[in-house]
Formats: structure tokens, sequence, C-alpha cells
């Protein structure tokens, strides 16, 4: 089993050998840089080792990565990549972990590790996940992830809620087509919804804001 922080002669050898590669423009630019550049050219010697199916020496070279530099995002995601190939789903999932405790708003690892939570079983953090990327990372893309999973797991009620932000940010943006879509998808969700649906539904109730919801939503196409 392969660790992201793992020490030893041999590995300091092949970093070593490795950073002979990065340029001198890089040096020049700042330890900082210097450190990226290195992890870069390293994540993609794994790249190129994983090409030629073999994974155990693309992992040691992205490991290699995100020990010379926490913060360079791509290293992390092959290296979890490389682990799930391998089967050790385990270890994948504790780097994404590694990766978002380093890089906090990092999207991707976020929706890797939220694919990998669905293949593990583990629903409820996988849609937390999903979820977190919704509210943090607001676009049609990560909306239209979550509303789907909504939609799998029959949670009407959350998908209608979803596909109204997915609708709303297309207005926004004044994407017609995004606009047609949601709003069928809205119109489809209120059907199922039906009373369960806390606007719609509040066409007879007694509180006038309610009221007022249902028939805005009724003129929207719900």
């Amino acid at each position: 089993m392969i660790r992201p922080y793992s020490f030893g002669t041999k590995t300091i050898g092949l970093i070593a050998l490795s950073l002979l590669t990065v340029t001198t423009a890089a040096r020049a630019e700042g330890n900082g840089a210097w450190s990226s550049s290195a992890a870069a050219e390293l994540t993609r010697q794994g790249r190129e080792h994983a090409q030629k199916g073999d994974d155990a020496l693309a992992m040691r070279r992205f490991a290699d990565a995100v020990r010379l530099d926490p913060s360079y995002g791509p290293a992390y995601l092959e290296l979890a990549a490389a682990r799930e190939r391998t089967g050790d789903l385990v270890e994948a999932e504790r780097t994404y972990d590694v990766a978002i405790e380093h890089i906090p708003s990092f999207v991707a690892a976020f929706r890797a590790r939220a694919a990998l939570l669905k293949r593990m079983g583990e629903f409820t953090r996988e849609i937390a996940d999903l979820e977190h990327l919704a509210r943090v990372a607001q676009g049609p893309d990560t909306l239209r992830a979550l509303a789907a999973r909504y939609v799998e797991d029959r949670a009407w009620p959350a998908a209608l809620a979803t596909f109204r932000r997915l609708r709303t940010l297309a207005e926004q943006s004044g994407d017609a087509q995004l606009v047609r879509e949601s709003t069928v998808q809205v119109r489809a969700l209120a059907v199922l919804c039906a009373e369960l649906d806390p606007v719609v539904g509040g066409a007879g109730h007694h509180d006038w804001v309610r009221r007022a919801l249902a028939s805005v939503a009724r003129r929207r196409g719900s």
C-alpha cells in the first residue's frame, strides 16, 4: 500500500532525478512556483506510467508529487484514480479527504469523492458532497448532478427544489435552452410531488404568503 507521504532513500533519489527536468525559469520564480512545477512534472511522468499499465510506479510518482507540493490538486486526483483502478477504495477515499483538507475549494475532488462514495454504497455521504458542491460552486453542472441524484433516490421534493434553482440560474444567465429544459423537469416533478410540494401545495392554505407563492408557481408552469 502506497501512502502519499512515505519517505525512503529510493523515493528521495527518484524525486531528485525527476526534479532535473524542471526548467530554470520555474526555479527563478521562487520555491513555491518551483515546487508546483516539480509536482506537475512528477504527475506527468505518473500519467505516462499509468498509460503503460504500470499503476504501481504511477502511484509512486503521484505520491511524490503530493509530498513535494501538498497544494497540487491534479496529483491527488491521479493518485486517487489509480488507487480506485487497483481496487483500493479506502485509500482512494483517504486521498480525496487529504486533498480537500489541503484545498478546501477543490471542486473536482468533491465531485470525484462523491462518485467513489456512491460506488462504495455510502449514499448519504455521497449526497452530502453533492449538496456541498451545489452550495459552494453553484452552476448548471453541479445542480444537474444533485437533481439527478435526488431523482434516482425518488426524493421528489428535493429534486423539484433543485431544478427550480437551476431554472432561476438559467433565467439569470439568459440561457433559454436551459430554462426550457429545467421548466419541463419542474412541471413533471411538481406532478409527482403533489401535496408534498410546499409551493404548489400552498394554493388553498390560509397563509397569504404560501397562496402567493402557489399563484406565481402556477403562472410560471410550477
